[in-house]
């Protein structure tokens, strides 16, 4: 059979090394995710959900009640007015979200321009939506931060859509509020619409994140419940938008793929922005800095450029060789990574380390086997 060339798109390497660690001895660093469990209040009230036959399809764009906590919350924290709980879609996690954002949202042949380097899934994606990608180069030697030829190639891009992750997966990058004003004010002259995920916002030791919807209208405003409540398996992401009509077309491909979130999910949900889960949640971004202190203290004893992480759990060093050829020796010497290729060209020689899942101990015996590699 002859296939669609959408579907020539290569296989999630974070997928495929994560597979590759599952090798009997490997320390796997290669996952995406929190090793805490889910919160206990939010295990509850699914299972109370379950219990009151809450199992049944819900409406498209999910239930009003946490459509209603997602709007308080974008204004509470994150300075968003204007959303109201009609300009909020839940869907089948962050993925499922920014997936259907592109698919409502780009017309064959649209730039799409992107950070360099970037979560691996976002080209795809374009490329599956019939867009193009036009790389904005975020080099180490500024930080992973956008620079002056950032913006240039921006300015220069017209593109339809600009994908902003604050902090950054793969770099840890967390951007300033200045460089999202300038940014903004490009996007503005232009007439393109930022998709800010902003997944990782919680995951912050240096700085403070600034949301670009609360400032800039053109703004979709993408997160979940993955990260911050460590709910991975769950599948439970958001977008809000104050252009109402941004949210029906996105929920018209909704309707057309996943139905709805899962109903017992987002009742377990409910229950994420109580005061006892906060404490939970700041326990664990308290740890997951100890452990980036650690991870950086072990770091300067390797021959490797790395730019010190503000936010999210990953770290990104520069090696100076091939970075696939360096990711397999790990996994011979023990220890799973992603190669900072699959994150685009400024990624070449760097490896991607995951703190996320890993205690201080366990990170310990990482180092000493990334140290005998190296």
């Amino acid at each position: 059979m002859n296939f669609p060339k959408r579907t020539n798109i290569p296989e999630s390497a974070t997928f495929k090394y994560e597979a590759l660690s599952k090798k009997p001895g490997v320390i796997n660093l290669t996952v995406g995710r929190p090793d805490f469990d889910t919160p206990t209040a939010i295990k509850e009230a699914a299972k109370r959900a379950l219990d009151e036959g809450k199992v049944h399809y819900t409406p498209t764009k999910g239930i009003p009640e946490l459509r209603e906590k997602i709007s308080g919350k974008l204004l509470s924290e994150n300075k968003i007015e204007g959303i109201d709980p009609e300009k909020v879609i839940v869907s089948a996690g962050g993925k499922q979200i920014l997936f259907e954002i592109m698919l409502a949202l780009v017309e064959r042949g649209d730039t799409v321009a992107l950070p360099d380097p970037c979560w691996v899934s976002y080209p795809s994606m374009v490329k599956l939506a019939d867009g193009n990608v036009k790389w904005l180069a975020a080099k180490p030697e500024s930080g992973f931060i956008p620079d002056d030829d950032f913006f240039n190639d921006l300015e220069n891009s017209k593109a339809t859509l600009l994908v902003l992750n604050s902090p950054s997966n793969p770099t840890g990058a967390v951007y300033p509020k200045r460089i999202i004003e300038k940014i903004i004010d490009i996007c503005d002259s232009n007439g393109t619409w930022i998709i800010s995920d902003e997944m990782y916002e919680k995951f912050i030791y240096e700085g403070q994140h600034f949301s670009p919807a609360s400032v800039y209208d053109k703004t979709i405003t993408v997160n979940g419940f993955s990260k911050e409540f460590s709910m991975t398996g769950w599948r439970l992401g958001y977008a809000a938008c104050r252009d109402a009509e941004v949210i029906k077309k996105i929920n018209l491909v909704q309707g057309q793929s996943v139905s709805c979130p899962t109903s017992f999910a987002q009742y377990g949900a409910l229950a994420a922005y109580s005061a006892e889960v906060r404490k939970d949640v700041d326990a664990m971004i308290s740890e997951f800095k100890k452990r980036r202190d650690y991870v950086m203290k072990r770091m300067s004893k390797i021959d490797a450029v790395c730019v010190k992480p503000a936010g999210a759990f990953y770290v990104f060093p520069h090696f100076g060789r091939d970075d696939v050829e360096l990711a397999d020796k790990l996994i011979e010497g023990g220890v799973g990574s992603v190669p900072g290729s699959a994150f685009g060209d400024c990624g070449k020689g760097c490896i991607r380390l995951s703190y996320g899942s890993a205690n201080i101990k366990t990170l310990g015996e990482a180092f000493d086997r990334i140290e005998k590699v190296i």
